[in-house]
């Protein structure tokens, strides 16, 4: 989690925060980079929008960012093993928005077994963290982040 909010603090151009697939874009960069100095599993990958479909993966949705291990027969049992953390990305989040993608989440970690889900609002202070099911918080984080009076980006972490 500590690696998800310095990449978040480190996309620090205003312009990013105005829409949901440029933030999107400069994050992943900024996690890729991060992710280089941790000890990740092996073969782990972190993947933009990587479709699952229904037949494969028993869901048909697009998270935004996975870390994950590509599917390999000879090393996983099936598509729910090698999964670590699933991420949804939302700008100024509603209700109704936050709510959609906290069901994203908790279909992939039902289904795909990842550990973590985490949400992100962008451009906001909001992390709509009471919004989570109550029996998926454990395995749900929510972040939210905005540039503060001063322009400095500010995560806030639930």
């Amino acid at each position: 989690m500590n690696v998800i909010a310095e990449s978040l603090t480190s996309v620090t151009d205003p312009h990013y925060y105005e829409d949901e697939r440029g933030f999107q874009g400069e994050f992943y960069a900024q996690l890729r980079l991060r992710l280089r100095g941790i000890a990740l599993p092996e073969g782990a990958l972190l993947r933009e929008e990587y479709q699952k479909r229904l037949a494969e993966h028993g869901l048909r949705i697009r998270p935004d960012i996975i870390l994950h291990e590509p599917f390999d027969p000879g090393r996983h049992r099936g598509r729910d093993e090698g999964n670590h953390a699933v991420m949804e990305l939302k700008r100024h989040a509603t209700p109704g928005t936050a709510a959609d993608a906290f069901t994203n989440l908790v279909a992939m970690i039902d289904t795909l077994n990842y550990p973590l889900g985490v949400f992100i609002n962008i451009d906001s202070s909001r992390t709509w963290a009471e919004a989570v099911p109550e029996a998926h918080r454990a395995r749900v984080a929510c972040l939210a982040v905005h540039l503060d009076e001063n322009g400095e980006p500010l995560v806030v972490r639930d």
